[in-house]
């Protein structure tokens, strides 16, 4: 999530001028539709359920249990009413999805049922990322003032109680399960990634990536790849891992460049091993092939989302697994872009 510099150099919670992104002249391949520039609600395109491809020729109709509903980068509104706008997204192990705001550090996860049915779930001071785990809790990082070493990191349990499980992180920013049950943690006023064990004990997982943002493994888990937010490449990096799931530093290659200004946040990868980063102040998705040797072209994926933050494929019942939910940062709303494609599984 991009959130308090982001808030700096904007200097409100209104979308930036100019967030929909250079459009075509961008880093790779176009080929999503997106909300208009005036932000309208409700579905963009069709969504006829007919037997649309996406670009890469995968189906869109209701084949492993994909709604069908959207074509490939099609954009619908899944929920309006986030006022200041959202960050962290994760599904939970009861199916439904939650989400995180912060109004001057007053943190709350929510919670949306299939019919986009609100409620407030937790509270937790300045609430950012989150993860869900396998025995319904979530891992919460709380960013704390931008600058001050007052981070922490929190489990919220099932019944929506919240516990501080770790301190020690200056800006905890986004979560995401290891293969041995720990959290890794970015902060991408940094350059490390941090491990969280389920003690609470914090140790360091990458020492010196630029301005680390979104995680996500590969399906096979052989890979983890990191957003880089605030760097002149605006990179993706992929690292090989160990035995126990930490990456392996010195295995850092850079596969994806969305460049000056596109301050890639959160990400998340398919099951076929496409990673899809959220290019924030762009209004984009991209995606690239996770397993390219080098920097490569990437694909737009769609535009116009006003400033993209986290993503998430679909996983509950009532939900596409074929669909990415996104938050919005300046924004008001949950976004769901179809994709065709499920979601790779993830730790819990």
């Amino acid at each position: 999530m991009v959130l308090l510099l982001a808030l700096a150099s904007c200097g409100d919670d209104s979308p930036p001028a100019g967030s929909s992104g250079p459009g075509s002249s961008g880093p790779g391949s176009s080929g999503g539709t997106g909300l208009d520039g005036s932000g309208s609600s409700g579905p963009v395109g069709t969504g006829s359920g007919s037997s649309d491809e996406g670009s890469d020729g995968s189906s869109t109709t209701g084949e492993l249990g994909c709604l069908g509903d959207l074509g490939f980068g099609e954009v619908e509104v899944f929920y309006d009413g986030f006022t200041g706008g959202s960050e962290g997204i994760a599904f939970g192990a009861d199916g439904d999805l939650y989400v995180t705001t912060s109004d001057m550090g007053d943190g709350i996860v929510w919670r949306l049922d299939e019919a986009a049915a609100l409620s407030e779930h937790a509270a937790v001071p300045s609430a950012l990322g989150l993860a869900g785990r396998g025995d319904g809790s979530l891992v919460v990082a709380s960013i704390g003032v931008n600058g001050m070493p007052d981070g922490a990191v929190y489990v919220v349990d099932a019944a929506g109680v919240a516990s501080e499980l770790a301190t020690g992180i200056d800006s905890p920013n986004f979560v995401t399960i290891a293969p041995d049950g720990s959290a890794l943690v970015s902060d991408d006023f940094d350059t490390r990634v941090f491990r969280v064990a389920p003690d609470g004990m914090v140790s360091v997982a990458i020492a010196d990536v630029p301005s680390p943002n979104g995680m996500a493994y590969s399906p096979d888990g052989a890979w983890l790849y990191v957003a880089s937010t605030f760097s002149a490449d605006g990179q993706l990096t992929r690292y090989e891992v160990d035995g126990d799931g930490m990456p392996i530093e010195a295995s850092a290659v850079e596969i994806l460049h969305l460049g000056p200004g596109s301050t890639p946040d959160g990400i998340a990868v398919d099951e076929d091993g496409r990673v899809y980063v959220a290019a924030n102040l762009f209004g984009e998705i991209w995606r690239v092939d996770g397993a390219a040797p080098e920097v490569v072209e990437g694909e737009l994926v769609a535009e116009g989302l006003g400033s993209p933050a986290s993503l998430a494929f679909g996983r509950g019942p009532g939900f596409d697994p074929c669909s990415i939910y996104v938050t919005q940062l300046f924004g008001d709303r949950v976004l769901r872009v179809g994709v065709g494609m499920m979601g790779a599984m993830l730790y819990e």
